[in-house]
């Protein structure tokens, strides 16, 4: 795959007064209209699996096994192991499980 190469006229598109103004807009909008709790409580669940995915990946990097690597030690294909990582799948407790053992870890559930 081929790296995409990036405009640097677009970078200075981020911080010019238009954007700036239009993210302080959206800012103060979202302060007078805050996220019903259903949306928050699904945003904090969400962002919980990020968190465990990114965990995953740091331990395969600390361990420098390759994606690849960890999808043979688990019978995973490495696209599989690729899409996890990138929050791309949602994947079953035991799938998720079978990642986490292969690793050499083990999961704890507290209360």
């Amino acid at each position: 795959m081929r790296a995409t190469k990036v405009n640097p006229e677009l970078s200075s598109y981020a911080n010019s007064p238009i954007i700036l103004e239009q993210a302080a807009r959206a800012k103060v909008f979202l302060q007078q209209h805050p996220l019903p709790p259903h949306l928050l409580e699904k945003q904090a669940v969400k962002q919980q699996a990020t968190d465990l995915c990114e965990t995953l990946k740091a331990h395969r990097l600390r361990h420098q096994l390759t994606q690849t690597q960890l999808a043979e030690r688990v019978g995973m294909q490495k696209e599989f192991i690729s899409r996890i990582e990138n929050g791309k799948v949602d994947v079953q407790l035991s799938t998720f499980l079978k990642i986490v053992e292969g690793l050499g870890l083990t999961m704890t559930v507290t209360e």
